[in-house]
Formats: C-alpha cells, sequence, structure tokens
C-alpha cells in the first residue's frame, strides 16, 4: 500500500506506524515498549527505572481506548503491568545495599 503524502500531514503517527500494526495487530506495541525497557536496564542496571517504565507504559496502553475490542491484549498488558510492579518491590527491597 503506498503512503500519500496528504495522509501523513492529516494522521502522521497513525499513517507511519499503520503498516506494523496492521501486520502484527496492536501487540505491535509490547515490541518499543520492551526494546525501551531492556535500553534502560542496559543503561541504569536498575530494576527501578525499568519496572517504573514497564508500570506506566503498560498501564497507559492497557487501560486507553485502543483495545477496546482486543481484551485478551488488554491482558497481556495488565501482565507487564504486574511486572514492572514486582520488579520494582524486589528492587526496594533486595537489592539496596
Amino acid at each position: 500500500m503506498p503512503i500519500n503524502g496528504s495522509e501523513i500531514i492529516e494522521s502522521p503517527w497513525d499513517t507511519i506506524f499503520s503498516p506494523f500494526t496492521d501486520l502484527l495487530s496492536n501487540g505491535f506495541w509490547l515490541i518499543p515498549i520492551g526494546f525501551i525497557g531492556v535500553a534502560l536496564y542496559i543503561k541504569t542496571h536498575s530494576l527501578s527505572s525499568t519496572g517504573i517504565w514497564l508500570t506506566i507504559s503498560s498501564l497507559l496502553l492497557a487501560g486507553g481506548n485502543i483495545y477496546t475490542g482486543y481484551f485478551e491484549l488488554s491482558l497481556i498488558y495488565a501482565i507487564f503491568t504486574v511486572i514492572g510492579i514486582m520488579s520494582i518491590v524486589v528492587d526496594i527491597f533486595f537489592m539496596r545495599k
């Protein structure tokens, strides 16, 4: 599907990412969230910052109206939220010296 320049002006976000979301559904957003989480951990070596990123980004995507028709996908984002919260708890109580 060719991209029309006028579509980019009207809705740039949807036009640029539509090939990816068409191919992988809205589960595509798990990939950038995961990559950013891994990069954050590599940079900071802190589970807290990674957990905060996973929690906030997953809550925003799972709680939004984006996944109204995708109940299963919102459960996956809820699992990512729980993983983020647990990594914060583990870092606060068990990793601090």
